[in-house]
This record gives structure tokens, sequence and C-alpha cells, in this order.
């Protein structure tokens, strides 16, 4: 598979088998992930891989807590009802998800972790293996790190989350609008002259 392959076809998968995903597969995206940019060569991040069934269930119930509440303040969260769906299959199902990787880092290193977790989400595309970018679970963190055993002098905060598993759906290209009706040339407001090939 080639990059842009992977690079237009990685997407949300919220639906996902039950299929564990091979330790050998898990490295290599772990190992993606850490080859994201880090300035200033920091590496300040930290990574846990949970695939441990008794974790992932109490994973589960704080996700459907904490998705419930989101919709509670945000009805129209959702900008179609085919993501409403998806979405709601991944409450549903939560506690089956083989895999999911939790991103850390310092105060403030969003910029710094959320590269490496789409690093992460790449290479599993390129392996066979779906996933979403969350960060629903920044609004428990501090349940969240009770299960996974985050000291709470670590001085990291959770910047987001990937579940991850076998797609039970198929790759597609994501609906994006077209590059030349968000992109422009040399200046704001100037007509692009580039074009989705």
């Amino acid at each position: 598979m080639d990059a842009a392959e992977v690079l237009c076809t990685t997407r949300a998968m919220r639906r996902m088998t039950t299929a564990p995903i091979p330790d050998e597969v898990i490295g290599r995206i772990l190992d993606a992930g850490i080859r994201a940019p880090s300035p200033g060569a920091a590496q300040s991040w930290r990574f846990i891989a949970v695939t441990d069934r008794v974790s992932m269930s109490a994973i589960a119930e704080l996700w459907r807590a904490t998705r419930e509440d989101l919709l509670a303040e945000v009805p129209d969260l959702y900008h179609s009802e085919i993501q409403a769906r998806s979405s709601q299959y991944l409450h549903d199902h939560f506690d089956e998800v083989p895999l999911l990787i939790c991103g850390y880092g310092p105060p403030g290193s969003q910029l710094l972790v959320a590269p490496a977790l789409w690093s992460m989400c790449l290479a599993a595309r390129a392996e066979g293996v779906g996933s979403v970018f969350t960060t629903l679970l920044i609004r428990s963190q501090d349940a969240l790190a009770g299960i996974l055993g985050v000291p709470d002098d670590s001085g990291m905060e959770l910047v987001g989350a990937l579940p991850m598993g076998y797609p039970r759906g198929r790759w597609d290209v994501a609906p994006r609008q077209p590059v030349e009706e968000v992109g422009f040339t040399d200046r704001w407001g100037r007509p692009s002259r580039w074009r989705r090939p």
C-alpha cells in the first residue's frame, strides 16, 4: 500500500471486530508514533496501550458515562446521521475494542503528542487496523488515570485516545471539502490554483 492510499483512506473507524491485534503489530504502531516530530527532541510523551479486558471494561463504563454527559450538554454534537450511528456503535461496544492507546504529555503539549497519535493512526491503517482519534476521555481523565495507574504526581495530562481494531466496515476516502475551496495561492483570499488530483 502506498503512502497516498494510507493518507487518503485513514478515517474514523468506530465499528471494529473483537479480533485481538498481535503484539508485533501493536509494537509497530507504537514505534511509528514515536517517530513523529518532537520539537527540541523533547520526546516528553508517554503512551499506554491497553489490551487487558478488565481495564477495557472499566474504561467502557467511563466512556459511556462521559459521552452521555457530553450529549446532554451538546445534543446536536454530530454533523450527520452516519456519524451519530457509528459513534453509537462504539458507545455500545466499547468494552469489545481490542486496543486502546492513550497519549499523555506535560500540560500544554497537545501539539507534541497529537502528531504522534496521528502517526499511530496512519501506521494502523497500513497494518489493516482501524482507529478513531478521540479526545472524549479528557473530560474524565482523573477517573481514567485511576484505572490506568497514572500517578497523581506524573505531571502528565491526557491528550487523546485511540480505540483500535480490525474494521467491520470498508476503507474509503473520508469526505472533505475540495482543496480549491479551503486553500489559497500565496495570499489569503487569492483563489487556489491547486486542485485535488
